[in-house]
């Protein structure tokens, strides 16, 4: 009798298993399935269980929205998917609009959520929140590096065009907001100086370099009373303070303004095309503790609208060493844009230069002012590490000097 009896109730178990089964596949609103423990009052999961039908209220004897339940095992307790807010973070200044990776998204509640928008991909910028509770979330979205390069002297030289106004090209409403870097709500050539002290790299004495470099967020963030249904489109734009051009791509850092190493090929047999610009480098001979002025020699800035360029100069510190005001401008093509010099490194130089007025002509392109502190026979290379006029357009190509210090 005992036998025949267990037999019966393994059966139930059997049946209901299979009856919530079929419900589900139905279009039952539930994602997930546990075994409940025999006698035990909850999931096979550890936590109490509810669900949403009327399924299991006969055997049970409690209510279909909760509590716990006494049957034998093989009963199968429906547990209902958890919502979620989405959304995607695309870029707003610039015709590509590209999503946005790496955005934290954080949901302030009890309790605390979080998670990243996806990879470069098929899903970039796209995220999905979950694991709210009972009360009210504010959602806001958060991100920290990824410049990606897109930062350069060139976006320092978009902003003096729009300051010295009209023919020059102006920036949009858009290009304004990212242009204020130091947050006085007015674009001036202060900001430009900032986004060049930041492209000329740290330390950054004051007065700094602002915003530049640092993310913002429309709507900054999103209030809900209560998270009990999925939400969808909930999206939001992100912007890089500094860059104004509009070339932030969400990528890794691109190596822009590499230097060419070899000779450029004349023409396109090899598939590479001509440089537009070529700077050289002098091989000169200096005496020892005197000053030294090196001339950098540039052709090709006629008619290419440059308003900005900068180089790491590499160059031996034991040799040679730059002056507190290691650039000249006079009488060189470049006396119409504004420096700004970190030789903070020893062995590096680098130099930043913006303006609203575009290179002209043949010449010398700029004046380095150094000291000769070497013994006599010694000698230090001059090495473009990286050079970039504009944002890689035109393209350049740089030889290598050197300074000896005279017998």
């Amino acid at each position: 009798m005992k036998k025949q009896a267990v037999r019966i109730i393994a059966a139930f178990g059997v049946l209901i298993s299979m009856l919530v089964s079929l419900w589900a596949q139905s279009g039952g609103d539930f994602a997930v399935t546990q075994s409940v423990i025999a006698n035990g009052g909850g999931s096979s999961a550890g936590s109490p269980f509810a669900i949403d039908s009327t399924l299991g209220q006969t055997f049970a004897g409690e209510s279909s929205m909760g509590g716990t339940f006494s049957i034998g095992s093989g009963f199968w307790a429906a547990v209902s998917a958890p919502v979620t807010i989405s959304g995607t973070i695309t870029y707003g200044n610039g015709a590509a609009n590209p999503s946005v990776s790496n955005v934290i998204i954080t949901g302030t509640g009890s309790p605390g959520v979080m998670t990243t928008t996806a990879p470069p991909g098929g899903n970039a910028g796209q995220y999905m929140l979950a694991g709210f509770g009972a009360g009210s979330y504010t959602v806001t979205p958060t991100k920290t590096g990824g410049v990606n390069g897109a930062i350069s002297s060139f976006d320092a030289g978009r902003i003096a065009l729009h300051v010295a106004g009209p023919p020059n090209p102006q920036l949009d409403p858009t290009q304004l907001i990212v242009a204020d870097v130091s947050g006085n709500g007015v674009v001036s050539s202060f900001d430009a100086g900032q986004i060049a002290k930041f492209v000329a790299g740290p330390p950054y004495t004051a007065p700094g370099i602002g915003f530049t470099g640092t993310w913002r967020f429309t709507p900054v963030n999103i209030a809900y009373s209560s998270v009990t249904t999925n939400v969808t489109g909930q999206d939001y734009t992100a912007l890089l303070m500094g860059e104004v051009s509009g070339n932030w791509a969400n990528t890794g850092a691109r190596p822009a303004g590499t230097v060419e190493t070899e000779q450029w090929a004349v023409d396109s047999e090899d598939g590479r095309a001509k440089p537009d610009i070529i700077v050289d480098l002098p091989k000169m001979t200096a005496s020892a503790d005197k000053e030294i002025i090196i001339p950098v020699s540039v052709q090709g800035t006629a008619d290419k609208g440059v308003i900005a360029y900068e180089f790491d100069l590499r160059y031996d510190p034991s040799v040679i060493r730059p002056l507190l005001n290691p650039v000249d401008l006079a009488g060189t093509v470049s006396r119409s844009l504004t420096p700004v010099v970190n030789a903070s490194e020893p062995g590096l130089l680098r130099v930043v230069m913006y303006g609203p007025i575009a290179l002209t002509g043949n010449g010398v392109l700029i004046n380095l002012k150094f000291t000769a502190v070497g013994t006599p026979g010694s000698a230090s290379p001059l090495q473009f590490e990286r050079i970039m006029f504009n944002e890689g357009d035109p393209r350049a190509k740089a030889s290598d000097g050197q300074i000896e210090i005279s017998q």
